[in-house]
């Protein structure tokens, strides 16, 4: 039991870790071009933390995959901010629609705005798990969003507890805030390329035999 709470703590003061680093870097890139090199960084330490249990040289390790990966995420960061205008235009839409008319285009535009936001929940732990280049840096995460509905939402799950405990106390954004989710959601993404790496080594293997 107190080794259980000794553990909960370690995972706590671990993800507070992260967060502070994430916070530093992201400044660090001038906010608009350091938010997503530093989530890939977030992203890329939590992997190794599940895969390894490693939580030694944490500064080093998350320097290395920030610096590792910003001149490639200058890319992302545009697109990021295409995302953002979109969005800022469908709430300039949203706004100026009667509360009975337009039904159709209101529902399009939300569930529009899902689909994006869970591509973009589910690209950072399919970057840093599978190596993907050009294009298939937008599908491999689009074709995740199909191939785990389980997996999608649980991650759903994730964010809305996430959310309402923030909601009840704000404070916590400030040291766990983008942490504790990603640690969650990466957590579960993990778990499922793990399955489908050993379904695709067992088929291969068995087709060898064959």
């Amino acid at each position: 039991m107190v080794n259980k709470i000794y553990d909960v703590f370690n995972r706590i003061y671990y993800l507070m870790k992260l967060n502070g680093l994430w916070l530093l870097f992201t400044f660090l890139g001038g906010v608009v071009l350091g938010v997503i090199p530093s989530t890939i960084a977030l992203y890329a330490c939590i992997r190794q933390q599940i895969r390894s249990e490693e939580e030694t040289h944490l500064y080093q390790m998350y320097k290395k995959y920030y610096f590792e990966n910003f001149r490639r995420s200058l890319l992302f960061s545009g697109v990021g901010l295409v995302i953002a205008i979109f969005f800022l235009a469908e709430t300039i839409v949203l706004a100026n629609l009667g509360t009975n008319t337009h039904l159709l285009l209101e529902l399009t535009i939300k569930v529009t705005r899902l689909l994006i936001l869970l591509g973009v929940a589910m690209f950072f732990p399919v970057f840093v798990h599978f190596e993907v280049y050009g294009s298939k840096t937008v599908i491999q995460p689009m074709i995740f969003l199909l191939i785990c509905p389980l997996e999608v939402i649980y991650c759903c799950v994730i964010l809305v507890v996430t959310l309402l405990v923030f909601a009840i106390s704000p404070l916590l954004v400030l040291f766990i805030g983008i942490a504790l989710p990603a640690y969650g959601m990466s957590l579960v993404m993990q778990r499922k390329f793990n399955r489908l790496e050993k379904n695709i080594n067992f088929s291969v293997g068995v087709e060898i035999e064959g």
